[in-house]
């Protein structure tokens, strides 16, 4: 009998230890279409390996994208030159935008107000009209982060360098943009954010939800639109400072050239994005 007890005991102890929080999910092991919870706020994740990607835009592929679409503007690349090497380590992503739900959970356990929602928006819709602050502080408490540019584009757009995060060609109907016709996102110019998961032929390389569309999303980076030309190579965290954060994505409002997986745009970070920002989040496996 206590050998038998030992022995459960010895099997146990590895379960036991294995890592939590921030780190959980650190086994080695892990491969593309591999799933995850946060046990603190329930929000499902997905697994990006480690591995070198290409980020930004060349000068070269802006020349030929703008000859390919001839409604798209030179300005709309701003800050995505030069293309550039990066490595990342692996990490888990939020497979969706953090939703109403998850924030009031949020704002219930730590005593804040919960913003203002659109009249159409309920609980599986993104969380809308929160700052950088306040999509930090979730984060925090989530037990996760905000994505880095470099996290955030990867997990968008794999390792194949695809324009948006279903392929290179441009399809109106596979995100909430300002031109789909689905009912989900209030129809054509309908001007809505949509529940989340609504639009499933927008998925990433690796099954993030909505990264083209729906609501901008704010990363963890200061805006700096020369980073890039003296960015590091391995997980690269940004400016040290600045005075606008990145947000990424699109939204409901955007056109083609805006949901492209490379676009940046920058806001001051205690300022919400109005009805069309949102935010998700990433935990590393360190």
């Amino acid at each position: 009998m206590r050998f038998r007890l030992a022995l459960l005991v010895l099997l146990l102890t590895p379960l036991l230890l294995l890592p939590t929080g921030r780190g959980f999910g650190a086994a080695p092991g892990h491969k593309i279409g591999d799933t995850t919870t946060n046990a603190k706020d329930g929000a499902a994740l997905v697994w990006v390996p480690a591995g070198e990607f290409s980020m930004g835009t060349s000068k070269e592929d802006i020349g030929h994208l703008l000859s390919a679409h001839p409604s798209w503007t030179a300005d709309s690349f701003a800050g995505e030159s030069p293309r550039h090497k990066v490595y990342l380590d692996g990490y888990w992503v939020y497979t969706n935008e953090v939703t109403v739900a998850e924030y009031r959970a949020f704002c219930k356990a730590t005593k804040r107000a919960m913003p203002d929602q659109p009249k159409s928006s309920t609980d599986t819709f993104p969380v809308v009209n929160v700052s950088w602050f306040d999509a930090n502080a979730y984060a925090d408490w989530a037990g996760a982060a905000l994505p880095t540019e470099a996290q955030w584009e990867k997990a968008a757009r794999g390792t194949d360098g695809r324009i948006f995060p279903w392929g290179n060609a441009w399809d109106q109907e596979k995100c909430n943009s300002i031109t789909d016709h689905s009912p989900a996102g209030g129809g054509f110019k309908g001007m809505r954010a949509a529940p989340v998961g609504s639009y499933p032929a927008s998925a990433s390389p690796y099954g993030a939800q909505d990264m083209a569309g729906n609501v901008w999303e704010w990363c963890a980076d200061w805006y700096d639109p020369v980073y890039y030309k003296a960015a590091p190579r391995d997980n690269p965290q940004g400016p040290d400072a600045g005075e606008m954060k990145v947000l990424r994505g699109g939204s409901w409002g955007s056109s083609s050239i805006t949901v492209r997986c490379a676009t940046r745009l920058m806001e001051a970070p205690d300022l919400t994005y109005h009805d069309c920002g949102g935010f998700r989040c990433v935990v590393t496996t360190e």
